[in-house]
């Protein structure tokens, strides 16, 4: 089978795993943790996703005959804290200034209680998720779809896939949870209830971050500056989020320039967080022809851009 299609069965196998999975986890946690039972299903649906995925990543990986990262155009990264520093502060930074730009411009409002504690949380998550979804998206489907379509279809193609499973797993909710609620979770994924601006809007946004985090992986070769930049960004939106609260009536009123999320813990959608991910972007060419990265490419990276 052509490892392109073997690739596909990979990520469509995880979904539906996901979905079938999901139900029982989220009813074990509930029975278990009670105080719990205010997390959404769509959040023990993405947990279990990654792990599906994880589980499924060595057989794959069998089954595609890959043996090392090398393989994967992965090598050792003598920079790697130095990447995950300037990953962090190239995100962060221009958020830091979107974030001025929406309270000040009062789309956001601030919070009468703002609940310090759940920074804890949110720097688990973005300590956590990055390295997980940085391992499959980047280091393995990245590093596989190189291999079949070289570099520009390869990045082209996984922050596509990228874009599809955050929508999958955060856009969507459902009103009970029953065996069959995975798929429903999935049927919603792709719905028009926000509107067919907010839609697009959030796949650009989602494709944009996809691109970004594929040129930092292919240029260092590793996955410490995509891990940086995820984390950075997932900080620092939920922060937005957990100090304040977007206010805009109705919310599509602003488009095309600001938008709310439509999808949980990512950017917010309109050109104005665009143009905060393309300064990022903008600054993360600018890192990669200063900084020093001179490991040599595997042969197989070369041959396949």
């Amino acid at each position: 089978m052509n490892p392109l299609a073997k690739l596909s069965l990979y990520v469509v196998a995880v979904v539906l795993l996901a979905a079938v999975l999901s139900p029982s986890v989220y009813w074990l946690v509930h029975d278990l943790h009670p105080a719990l039972a205010a997390v959404p299903f769509r959040r023990f649906f993405s947990r279990t996703t990654l792990v599906v995925a994880l589980v499924l990543l060595w057989p794959a990986l069998r089954w595609l005959n890959v043996r090392s990262a090398a393989e994967l155009g992965l090598v050792r990264n003598p920079h790697r804290i130095r990447d995950l520093s300037a990953g962090l502060m190239l995100a962060l930074v221009p958020l830091a200034v979107l974030a001025g730009f929406y309270y000040g411009f009062d789309l956001y409002r601030v919070r009468k209680d703002i609940p310090w504690e759940n920074l804890i949380r949110i720097a688990g998550t973005a300590a956590m998720v990055p390295i997980v979804e940085e391992v499959l998206f980047r280091g393995v489907l990245l590093g596989l779809a190189v291999r079949s379509l070289g570099r520009v279809w390869g990045a082209l193609s996984i922050s596509a896939v990228f874009a599809a499973v955050h929508f999958i797993e955060s856009r969507s909710e459902v009103a009970s949870v029953h065996w069959w609620s995975g798929f429903e979770l999935l049927g919603g994924a792709f719905s028009n209830e926000d509107g067919t601006a907010l839609t697009i809007a959030g796949a650009v946004a989602l494709f944009a971050i996809g691109l970004i985090l594929a040129l930092a992986t292919l240029r260092t070769r590793s996955l410490w500056l995509a891990i940086g930049l995820h984390a950075g960004w997932i900080f620092g939106q939920q922060a937005i989020n957990l100090i304040g609260k977007f206010r805009v009536k109705p919310p599509d009123a602003l488009l095309p320039w600001v938008g709310p999320n439509v999808v949980h813990g990512m950017v917010p959608t309109g050109l104005a967080p665009l143009a905060a991910l393309l300064v990022t972007g903008a600054l993360v060419w600018w890192y990669l022809g200063r900084a020093s990265h001179a490991q040599p490419a595997p042969a197989s990276v070369r041959d396949a851009g």
